[in-house]
């Protein structure tokens, strides 16, 4: 079926487990975890995720997937014609044509709303109940490239960001994220890396108030407008979220990679200038 008995084997040796400390870990006896290895029983879905949970591992690594499969939806690469393009036209090595094509996605979705619209046809494909389906899905696309960055988003940040904005607006800021093509996130990727040169020309400068702090903000507004909702950008939330980046460690440290005490320069230029 779906689980390689090679891959369960090799993974419980390299964490130097026994089958019958495994099987303790899962609460089931040693002899369920032997014929696995065999080949001889299959496990379930929801134990096949406990199993990549203890030994901490992505449940895809347990999984008999082809090399090449669409990091949008997890369908596999069977037939020619299956691949999305890019905006110049070339094949996109990672995307089937339904998820995108042009060089952007075909559509807005969340993954909730991905395994929701997928669930059924992998049950019906797989002779799988929905519920299953869904199971493994849910255990999957975070792994997937479109999906992976929100998903460790969402675990570092997700308490805090929503108790501060609301699920509307996340969710919102999420279905826009997902929605980005390679280009979009190239760009974004690209800005942020010049916003923190920026940055250190303005610290350089020294005025939290001046042309060069002016310009930093600037381009820290650009990056924000090209992930929040449209409409949700003002000048009090840019200056409420920098807020917290000097309250969280997290932002300090990534902050400090740029100069130590970059992280309140950025905040008192955003107060100033926002």
């Amino acid at each position: 079926m779906i689980m390689l008995k090679d891959a369960l084997a090799r993974l419980r040796r390299e964490r130097g487990l026994t089958q019958e400390e495994l099987a303790r870990r899962l609460y089931i006896t040693r002899q369920a975890v032997s014929r696995w290895e065999v080949g001889a029983t299959e496990p379930s879905i929801d134990m096949l995720k406990l199993i990549a949970r203890e030994l901490d591992v992505p449940v895809t690594e347990l999984l008999e997937m082809p090399e090449h499969y669409c990091q949008s939806c997890g369908m596999m690469f069977t037939a020619p014609g299956q691949h999305g393009h890019e905006a110049d036209g070339s094949e996109a090595e990672d995307f089937c044509r339904w998820c995108y094509e042009g060089g952007v996605y075909t559509y807005e979705t969340t993954m909730d709303e991905m395994i929701e619209d997928c669930a059924p046809r992998m049950a019906e494909a797989m002779g799988w109940t929905v519920d299953e389906a869904a199971s493994l899905l849910g255990a999957v696309l975070p792994t997937l490239r479109r999906w992976r960055e929100v998903a460790e988003n969402e675990k570092a940040y997700g308490e805090e960001t929503r108790a501060a904005y609301g699920d509307e607006v996340v969710d919102a800021s999420n279905k826009k994220y997902l929605a980005m093509g390679e280009a979009a996130h190239l760009q974004a990727e690209e800005l942020a890396v010049a916003i923190n040169e920026q940055l250190r020309r303005a610290m350089e400068a020294g005025d939290p108030a001046g042309p060069e702090a002016r310009k930093l903000v600037a381009m820290h507004a650009r990056w924000l407008h090209m992930y929040w909702p449209d409409g949700t950008y003002t000048p009090e939330a840019h200056k409420g979220l920098v807020d917290g980046y000097v309250a969280d460690e997290r932002f300090q440290a990534y902050y400090k990679k740029v100069a130590p005490g970059a992280a309140q320069f950025l905040r008192d230029a955003i107060r100033a200038c926002a």
